[in-house]
């Protein structure tokens, strides 16, 4: 285990001053120097001696198996089949309570965010069923393996790994304790770590964000949607703005169609 985590601080280490200077001064010349000074920054907030505690920690685990995962994305699927039943009696039903039952927090948000609630409470089914399947992987673990083993997102992953342990020092979190999809992403709306730093909104105003939270979820999937140029009335800022959440055709489809239905 010791061996094991003296290898991954040493990919971390590596991640933060070479990965993100990359990834960052590739974006063109007015970025020129900033990938070291954001390596310098999260090492000055996330500490080597926290990156030390959280790899020794017996929690951490590589899972190749979720290598097969990514192999077999989107294979065979679809949102609006039998086995999902995105727009069965019993699915809409369960929509509709949803938006019945949080009126008031739903008010609020719409005239915050300017996005309707009938697609929020589409993301809230799609992604994780009404947060029944929010997923029960440990969002460090799932992001480690697929930074550390080669895959076609490795890249991405060493990203959203610093991202995860930045989000998780600024807001005082247990790292290891943060549960979400075998991809990486956590929540009742299922957010990317990235996606937590830039678009994460306090919905109840308690000054702090809690993407398992109700209210912070919606709040945030709002700003998320606002932030992309969603526009109600709108059908291709609409489209927009869901293909930035999630960039498939279907997944866009599927949000508006459970959307449109539950206004019925």
């Amino acid at each position: 285990m010791k061996r094991l985590a003296f290898v991954i601080l040493v990919i971390l280490m590596a991640l933060f001053s070479f990965s993100l200077v990359c990834v960052w001064e590739a974006k063109g010349s007015e970025f020129s120097g900033i990938g070291d000074k954001l390596a310098k920054k999260l090492l000055g907030e996330i500490g080597k001696p926290e990156i030390e505690r959280i790899l020794s920690d017996p929690r951490v685990a590589l899972q190749p198996e979720l290598l097969k995962k990514l192999d077999a994305k989107g294979k065979r699927f679809s949102y609006f089949g039998p086995e999902f039943g995105l727009l069965n009696f019993l699915s809409l039903w369960r929509g509709k309570n949803v938006l019945k039952s949080n009126g008031e927090i739903f008010s609020k948000i719409e005239k915050q965010y300017g996005v309707e609630k009938e697609a929020l409470a589409a993301i809230f089914r799609i992604e994780t069923n009404f947060g029944e399947n929010i997923g029960k992987h440990r969002t460090f673990n799932a992001l480690l393996t697929f930074s550390v083993l080669k895959n076609r997102r490795s890249e991405w992953a060493e990203k959203e790994l610093a991202n995860l342990l930045l989000l998780s020092s600024r807001n005082k979190l247990d790292v290891l304790g943060i549960h979400g999809s075998w991809a990486g992403a956590f929540g009742l709306c299922q957010f990317m770590p990235s996606s937590f730093l830039e678009f994460a909104a306090d919905g109840n105003g308690d000054g702090r964000v809690d993407l398992f939270r109700f209210d912070d979820a919606m709040a945030s999937a709002a700003n998320y949607l606002k932030r992309h140029g969603w526009k109600n009335g709108d059908i291709e800022k609409r489209k927009k703005a869901v293909f930035a959440y999630n960039r498939s055709d279907e997944y866009v489809k599927a949000v508006l169609a459970y959307a449109e239905a539950v206004k019925r």
